[in-house]
């Protein structure tokens, strides 16, 4: 199997339990992390508060549907659940993340807008001008 499709997998399974110190490690010192219609999350620091947030989701769970890719680059589709404010949401999600080496250097989340969790509810946040 491929090194950086094998990171990818290594880096959804260690969602359940969110540990953004070592979560970071995945990224290379200048990453970012875009979600889509937000600002990005810029550098390791802006991408370890990221997850941080994430943190104060319950119950993660991020089954991959289809993952494939080459040295470069990997594409990934998946379902993200979580339990949040004493809601469950399951929102389908894509993700393309760009490699350099091991580490990676750029992940674009896109996702069903129709069941995300607001802006407000998840910390995210949103791009200027953009609707959630």
């Amino acid at each position: 199997m491929n090194r950086t499709v094998t990171v990818v997998e290594e880096l959804y399974s260690k969602f359940s339990a969110i540990d953004p110190d070592k979560l970071v490690e995945y990224f290379t010192e200048n990453a970012y992390i875009r979600p889509v219609m937000k600002d990005p999350y810029q550098g390791r620091e802006e991408i370890r508060r990221m997850f941080g947030l994430w943190a104060n989701f319950g119950n993660v769970a991020t089954p991959l549907r289809n993952i494939v890719g080459n040295d470069r680059v990997v594409f990934t589709e998946w379902l993200d659940e979580s339990d949040f404010g004493g809601k469950h949401y399951a929102v389908p999600c894509v993700g393309v993340f760009e490699f350099e080496g091991d580490k990676i250097a750029a992940w674009r989340l896109y996702y069903d807008s129709a069941a995300e969790v607001s802006s407000e509810q998840s910390g995210l946040n949103a791009r200027q001008g953009a609707k959630n």
